[in-house]
């Protein structure tokens, strides 16, 4: 799985696609909640299949801060995340 957004450079503006591979996002998945405080107690979590056909399938995610676009294809009867491209609400937050 690949997780993508644009990013904006600090010092130079310039916008560049930045790319994140699952195993860097299962090491930030073990520590960045730990202390329950990251997220509301009730989080906004809207999912909507924007389309399905045979073992493929486009999902949009909107959460509380950032939108999620997925693919996401069944192998062996389970449906796993491919790729994820994700902005914040507000672009101007990628910094």
């Amino acid at each position: 799985m690949l997780k993508r957004t644009f990013w904006t450079h600090k010092k130079t503006g310039e916008e560049y696609l930045r790319e994140v591979l699952r195993d860097a996002m299962i090491l930030l998945a073990a520590t960045y909640n730990r202390n329950g405080d990251q997220f509301p107690k009730k989080p906004k979590k809207e999912i909507v299949i924007l389309d399905i056909h045979d073992k493929k399938a486009s999902v949009k995610l909107m959460a509380d801060e950032w939108i999620d676009y997925m693919h996401i294809v069944q192998l062996n009867g389970k449906w796993q995340i491919v790729n994820v491209l994700w902005q914040f609400n507000d672009s101007k937050d990628h910094k």
